[in-house]
Protein backbone atom coordinates (compact mmCIF):
# COMPACT_ATOMS: atom_id res chain seq x y z
CA UNK A 1 0.00 0.00 0.00
CA UNK A 2 3.02 2.49 1.25
CA UNK A 3 4.37 2.69 -2.97
CA UNK A 4 0.57 3.41 -4.04
CA UNK A 5 0.04 6.16 -1.61
CA UNK A 6 3.29 7.43 -2.67
CA UNK A 7 1.20 8.16 -6.20
CA UNK A 8 -1.02 10.49 -4.29
CA UNK A 9 1.65 12.76 -3.10
CA UNK A 10 3.21 12.71 -6.56
CA UNK A 11 -0.38 13.78 -7.83
CA UNK A 12 -1.37 16.43 -5.49
CA UNK A 13 2.24 17.78 -6.47
CA UNK A 14 1.54 18.02 -10.41
CA UNK A 15 -1.52 19.82 -9.75
CA UNK A 16 0.37 22.20 -7.81
CA UNK A 17 3.08 22.55 -11.03
CA UNK A 18 5.78 20.67 -8.80
CA UNK A 19 6.34 18.13 -10.82
CA UNK A 20 10.61 18.71 -9.92
CA UNK A 21 9.53 17.19 -6.45
CA UNK A 22 7.12 14.55 -7.56
CA UNK A 23 9.47 13.27 -9.97
CA UNK A 24 12.27 13.07 -7.69
CA UNK A 25 9.78 10.72 -5.84
CA UNK A 26 8.74 8.64 -8.89
CA UNK A 27 8.77 4.97 -8.10
CA UNK A 28 9.95 5.33 -4.40
CA UNK A 29 8.29 4.25 -1.07
CA UNK A 30 7.70 5.06 2.77
CA UNK A 31 7.71 3.37 5.85
CA UNK A 32 6.25 5.56 9.12
CA UNK A 33 7.98 5.39 12.42
CA UNK A 34 7.96 7.19 16.35
CA UNK A 35 9.66 9.82 16.41
CA UNK A 36 11.83 11.00 19.66
CA UNK A 37 12.70 13.97 20.99
CA UNK A 38 9.37 15.64 20.92
CA UNK A 39 8.02 16.72 24.21
CA UNK A 40 4.40 16.58 25.62
CA UNK A 41 1.69 13.60 25.05
CA UNK A 42 1.19 14.14 21.70
CA UNK A 43 2.05 10.76 19.46
CA UNK A 44 4.47 12.18 17.12
CA UNK A 45 5.35 10.24 13.48
CA UNK A 46 8.11 10.29 11.12
CA UNK A 47 8.51 8.90 7.99
CA UNK A 48 11.22 6.98 6.31
CA UNK A 49 11.00 7.64 1.83
CA UNK A 50 13.23 5.19 0.24
CA UNK A 51 14.28 6.80 -3.46
CA UNK A 52 16.28 6.45 -6.26
CA UNK A 53 19.82 7.05 -5.34
CA UNK A 54 19.94 9.63 -8.52
CA UNK A 55 18.03 11.68 -5.73
CA UNK A 56 18.86 10.87 -2.35
CA UNK A 57 20.99 13.88 -1.90
CA UNK A 58 18.88 16.57 -3.61
CA UNK A 59 15.68 15.50 -1.39
CA UNK A 60 17.87 15.93 1.52
CA UNK A 61 19.02 18.98 0.97
CA UNK A 62 15.26 20.82 -0.18
CA UNK A 63 14.53 24.00 0.85
CA UNK A 64 12.51 24.03 4.05
CA UNK A 65 9.48 25.37 2.38
CA UNK A 66 8.98 22.36 0.11
CA UNK A 67 10.06 20.27 3.24
CA UNK A 68 6.80 21.78 5.00
CA UNK A 69 4.85 21.06 2.05
CA UNK A 70 5.79 17.10 1.89
CA UNK A 71 5.07 16.63 5.48
CA UNK A 72 1.71 18.16 5.34
CA UNK A 73 0.73 16.05 2.26
CA UNK A 74 2.04 13.07 4.29
CA UNK A 75 -0.17 14.07 7.32
CA UNK A 76 -3.08 14.18 4.62
CA UNK A 77 -2.67 10.26 4.84
CA UNK A 78 -4.47 8.13 6.85
CA UNK A 79 -1.84 7.58 9.59
CA UNK A 80 -1.72 6.29 12.90
CA UNK A 81 -0.04 9.13 14.75
CA UNK A 82 -1.39 12.62 16.05
CA UNK A 83 1.29 14.37 13.24
CA UNK A 84 4.21 13.76 11.04
CA UNK A 85 6.82 15.88 12.10
CA UNK A 86 9.84 14.72 9.78
CA UNK A 87 10.63 13.33 6.52
CA UNK A 88 14.06 11.21 6.56
CA UNK A 89 15.46 9.77 3.10
CA UNK A 90 16.93 6.66 2.54
CA UNK A 91 18.30 5.33 -0.57
CA UNK A 92 16.27 2.04 -2.05
CA UNK A 93 19.08 -0.12 -2.34
CA UNK A 94 16.21 -2.46 -4.63
CA UNK A 95 17.06 0.31 -7.57
CA UNK A 96 20.04 -1.19 -9.99
CA UNK A 97 22.73 0.87 -10.13
CA UNK A 98 22.65 3.11 -13.32
CA UNK A 99 25.21 2.46 -15.98
CA UNK A 100 27.61 6.00 -16.82
CA UNK A 101 29.40 6.83 -19.69
CA UNK A 102 32.24 9.51 -20.15
CA UNK A 103 30.85 9.81 -23.45
CA UNK A 104 28.94 12.86 -24.50
CA UNK A 105 25.80 12.40 -26.79
CA UNK A 106 24.65 15.32 -29.15
CA UNK A 107 21.00 14.86 -30.29
CA UNK A 108 20.51 16.98 -33.57
CA UNK A 109 17.02 18.94 -35.12
CA UNK A 110 16.15 21.02 -37.45
CA UNK A 111 13.17 23.61 -37.53
CA UNK A 112 11.60 25.26 -40.55
CA UNK A 113 12.20 24.33 -44.09
CA UNK A 114 14.64 25.83 -46.82
CA UNK A 115 11.75 27.20 -49.40
CA UNK A 116 12.96 30.70 -49.51
CA UNK A 117 9.65 32.72 -50.79
CA UNK A 118 6.95 34.12 -48.86
CA UNK A 119 5.23 30.56 -48.78
CA UNK A 120 7.99 28.85 -46.49
CA UNK A 121 8.84 29.70 -43.02
CA UNK A 122 10.84 32.90 -41.99
CA UNK A 123 13.05 31.21 -40.02
CA UNK A 124 15.64 28.26 -40.21
CA UNK A 125 17.40 26.45 -37.36
CA UNK A 126 19.54 23.59 -36.04
CA UNK A 127 18.89 22.74 -32.59
CA UNK A 128 21.22 20.42 -30.71
CA UNK A 129 20.61 18.73 -27.25
CA UNK A 130 24.06 17.67 -25.26
CA UNK A 131 23.70 15.02 -22.91
CA UNK A 132 25.35 12.40 -20.97
CA UNK A 133 24.50 8.70 -19.75
CA UNK A 134 22.51 7.96 -17.08
CA UNK A 135 19.47 9.72 -19.53
CA UNK A 136 17.19 10.28 -16.14
CA UNK A 137 13.32 10.45 -17.07
CA UNK A 138 13.62 8.50 -19.83
CA UNK A 139 11.50 5.41 -18.24
CA UNK A 140 8.74 8.52 -16.85
CA UNK A 141 8.39 9.60 -20.53
CA UNK A 142 8.16 6.47 -22.10
CA UNK A 143 5.86 5.31 -19.37
CA UNK A 144 3.78 8.54 -19.86
CA UNK A 145 3.05 7.05 -23.34
CA UNK A 146 1.98 3.60 -21.95
CA UNK A 147 -0.84 5.52 -19.72
CA UNK A 148 -1.64 7.16 -22.29
CA UNK A 149 -2.40 3.64 -24.43
CA UNK A 150 -4.17 2.11 -21.55
CA UNK A 151 -6.16 5.31 -21.47
CA UNK A 152 -8.68 3.69 -24.15
CA UNK A 153 -9.68 0.57 -21.54
CA UNK A 154 -10.90 3.21 -19.13
CA UNK A 155 -14.37 2.62 -19.50
CA UNK A 156 -15.10 5.69 -16.97
CA UNK A 157 -13.78 8.26 -19.54
CA UNK A 158 -16.67 8.03 -21.64
CA UNK A 159 -14.51 8.40 -24.99
CA UNK A 160 -13.81 6.17 -27.41
CA UNK A 161 -11.30 8.01 -29.00
CA UNK A 162 -8.01 5.61 -29.07
CA UNK A 163 -4.70 7.41 -28.63
CA UNK A 164 -2.74 5.19 -30.63
CA UNK A 165 0.75 7.30 -29.86
CA UNK A 166 4.14 5.40 -31.07
CA UNK A 167 6.50 8.17 -29.89
CA UNK A 168 6.22 12.02 -28.94
CA UNK A 169 6.12 14.22 -32.06
CA UNK A 170 5.58 18.30 -31.06
CA UNK A 171 3.58 18.91 -33.85
CA UNK A 172 1.48 16.18 -34.13
CA UNK A 173 0.96 16.00 -29.94
CA UNK A 174 -2.52 17.41 -29.02
CA UNK A 175 -1.98 20.46 -26.80
CA UNK A 176 -2.51 18.34 -23.33
CA UNK A 177 -0.19 15.71 -24.27
CA UNK A 178 2.53 18.89 -25.39
CA UNK A 179 2.06 20.51 -22.05
CA UNK A 180 2.73 17.13 -19.58
CA UNK A 181 5.59 16.38 -21.98
CA UNK A 182 7.30 19.93 -21.37
CA UNK A 183 6.60 19.66 -17.68
CA UNK A 184 8.35 16.54 -17.75
CA UNK A 185 11.44 18.55 -19.94
CA UNK A 186 11.33 21.05 -17.42
CA UNK A 187 12.11 19.25 -14.42
CA UNK A 188 15.47 17.70 -15.64
CA UNK A 189 18.98 18.77 -13.94
CA UNK A 190 19.89 22.07 -15.66
CA UNK A 191 24.05 20.75 -14.97
CA UNK A 192 23.40 17.52 -17.05
CA UNK A 193 20.94 18.83 -20.34
CA UNK A 194 22.64 21.95 -22.26
CA UNK A 195 20.76 23.34 -25.79
CA UNK A 196 22.35 24.88 -28.21
CA UNK A 197 20.29 26.65 -31.51
CA UNK A 198 21.68 28.18 -34.85
CA UNK A 199 19.07 30.30 -36.15
CA UNK A 200 18.69 31.59 -39.81
CA UNK A 201 15.94 34.70 -40.60
CA UNK A 202 15.56 33.74 -44.21
CA UNK A 203 14.63 37.02 -45.66
CA UNK A 204 17.68 38.00 -44.61
CA UNK A 205 19.87 35.35 -46.00
CA UNK A 206 22.00 37.04 -48.82
CA UNK A 207 20.90 34.91 -52.69
CA UNK A 208 24.06 33.94 -53.40
CA UNK A 209 25.02 32.25 -50.16
CA UNK A 210 21.48 30.12 -50.82
CA UNK A 211 21.48 29.83 -54.78
CA UNK A 212 22.75 26.16 -54.14
CA UNK A 213 19.86 24.83 -51.37
CA UNK A 214 22.20 21.82 -50.86
CA UNK A 215 25.45 23.73 -50.45
CA UNK A 216 23.69 26.32 -48.26
CA UNK A 217 22.78 23.17 -46.15
CA UNK A 218 25.62 21.93 -45.66
CA UNK A 219 27.78 25.42 -45.28
CA UNK A 220 25.41 26.37 -42.33
CA UNK A 221 25.17 22.71 -40.97
CA UNK A 222 28.95 22.43 -40.90
CA UNK A 223 29.33 26.12 -39.25
CA UNK A 224 26.95 25.20 -36.22
CA UNK A 225 28.71 21.82 -35.10
CA UNK A 226 31.97 23.45 -35.34
CA UNK A 227 30.66 26.53 -33.44
CA UNK A 228 28.79 24.40 -30.84
CA UNK A 229 31.88 21.92 -30.42
CA UNK A 230 34.02 25.24 -29.58
CA UNK A 231 31.35 26.49 -27.22
CA UNK A 232 31.78 22.72 -25.56
CA UNK A 233 35.26 22.60 -26.09
CA UNK A 234 34.39 18.77 -26.40
CA UNK A 235 37.60 16.74 -25.59
CA UNK A 236 36.45 13.05 -25.33
CA UNK A 237 34.71 11.08 -27.55
CA UNK A 238 31.32 11.75 -28.57
CA UNK A 239 28.49 10.13 -30.70
CA UNK A 240 25.79 12.12 -32.70
CA UNK A 241 22.64 11.04 -33.36
CA UNK A 242 20.02 12.67 -35.82
CA UNK A 243 16.44 11.79 -36.89
CA UNK A 244 15.74 9.55 -39.90
CA UNK A 245 15.26 11.62 -42.94
CA UNK A 246 13.02 10.78 -45.05
CA UNK A 247 15.18 11.06 -48.27
CA UNK A 248 18.65 9.13 -48.30
CA UNK A 249 20.08 11.91 -49.98
CA UNK A 250 19.40 14.71 -47.38
CA UNK A 251 21.08 11.96 -44.76
CA UNK A 252 24.11 11.59 -46.89
CA UNK A 253 24.11 15.76 -46.82
CA UNK A 254 23.84 15.73 -43.46
CA UNK A 255 26.23 13.60 -42.23
CA UNK A 256 28.79 15.23 -45.37
CA UNK A 257 28.01 18.10 -43.60
CA UNK A 258 28.66 17.42 -39.63
CA UNK A 259 31.89 15.26 -41.09
CA UNK A 260 32.85 18.45 -42.43
CA UNK A 261 32.94 20.47 -39.38
CA UNK A 262 34.16 18.11 -37.17
CA UNK A 263 37.01 17.35 -39.12
CA UNK A 264 37.82 21.05 -38.80
CA UNK A 265 37.70 21.24 -35.16
CA UNK A 266 39.61 17.99 -33.99
CA UNK A 267 42.48 19.40 -36.46
CA UNK A 268 42.32 22.58 -35.50
CA UNK A 269 42.40 21.64 -31.99
CA UNK A 270 45.02 18.81 -32.64
CA UNK A 271 42.79 16.38 -30.32
CA UNK A 272 42.97 12.50 -30.87
CA UNK A 273 39.10 11.47 -30.58
CA UNK A 274 36.56 9.47 -31.90
CA UNK A 275 32.99 9.93 -32.92
CA UNK A 276 30.29 8.62 -34.87
CA UNK A 277 26.89 9.95 -36.50
CA UNK A 278 23.78 7.52 -36.53
CA UNK A 279 20.38 7.91 -38.31
CA UNK A 280 18.05 6.99 -36.00
CA UNK A 281 14.04 7.18 -36.34
CA UNK A 282 12.46 9.00 -33.98
CA UNK A 283 10.17 6.02 -32.06
CA UNK A 284 13.70 4.94 -30.88
CA UNK A 285 14.67 7.18 -28.83
CA UNK A 286 13.40 9.43 -25.84
CA UNK A 287 16.15 11.98 -26.41
CA UNK A 288 15.42 12.54 -29.99
CA UNK A 289 11.95 13.26 -29.15
CA UNK A 290 12.82 15.48 -26.30
CA UNK A 291 14.88 17.64 -28.70
CA UNK A 292 12.16 17.59 -30.90
CA UNK A 293 10.13 19.52 -28.59
CA UNK A 294 12.51 21.43 -27.66
CA UNK A 295 13.32 22.26 -31.30
CA UNK A 296 9.24 23.01 -31.66
CA UNK A 297 9.65 25.57 -28.31
CA UNK A 298 12.64 27.88 -29.96
CA UNK A 299 10.73 27.74 -33.67
CA UNK A 300 7.44 28.76 -31.87
CA UNK A 301 9.14 31.65 -30.32
CA UNK A 302 10.87 32.72 -33.24
CA UNK A 303 8.00 31.97 -35.97
CA UNK A 304 5.07 32.44 -34.23
CA UNK A 305 6.33 35.05 -31.42
CA UNK A 306 5.21 32.05 -28.56
CA UNK A 307 7.40 31.79 -25.89
CA UNK A 308 5.05 29.68 -23.78
CA UNK A 309 6.85 26.49 -24.01
CA UNK A 310 10.14 28.30 -24.95
CA UNK A 311 9.85 29.32 -20.90
CA UNK A 312 9.67 25.74 -19.79
CA UNK A 313 13.26 24.86 -22.07
CA UNK A 314 15.01 28.23 -22.19
CA UNK A 315 17.26 27.72 -18.91
CA UNK A 316 18.74 24.49 -20.63
CA UNK A 317 20.03 26.73 -23.57
CA UNK A 318 23.80 27.92 -23.58
CA UNK A 319 23.42 29.70 -26.30
CA UNK A 320 21.41 31.02 -29.11
CA UNK A 321 23.39 31.89 -32.33
CA UNK A 322 20.94 34.38 -34.07
CA UNK A 323 23.30 34.81 -37.16
CA UNK A 324 21.16 37.13 -39.46
CA UNK A 325 20.12 39.64 -36.50
CA UNK A 326 22.27 42.24 -36.53
CA UNK A 327 21.61 42.13 -40.87
CA UNK A 328 19.80 44.84 -41.63
CA UNK A 329 19.35 44.45 -45.42
CA UNK A 330 16.00 42.03 -45.86
CA UNK A 331 15.70 40.31 -49.60
CA UNK A 332 12.15 39.47 -49.98
CA UNK A 333 9.14 40.53 -47.37
CA UNK A 334 7.82 37.20 -45.04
Amino acid sequence: MSKQKIKYIQNILKTQNRYDLALKLEGAYFEYFDEDGYSGFNNYGGVYVYVNSNHFFTLENILEEDSKLLIKLFNGLKHNFDEIVTIKYKIDTEIPIETYSDTLYIFVDESGNRDFTQKGSKYFMFNFLIKQRPFNLHNIISNYRYTLLEKNLDPLKGNDRRLNIEYFHASKDNKHIRDEIFNLISTFDEKSVQVYSYVLEKPKVDPTKRKEIDKFYIDNLTFAITKLLNLLQIDKNFIIITDRLPLEKNEKLQAKALKQGISEYIETNSLHLRYDIFHHCSASSVNLQIVDYISWAIFRKYEHNDDKAFQKIEKYLIKVDDMTKMREKVYYEK
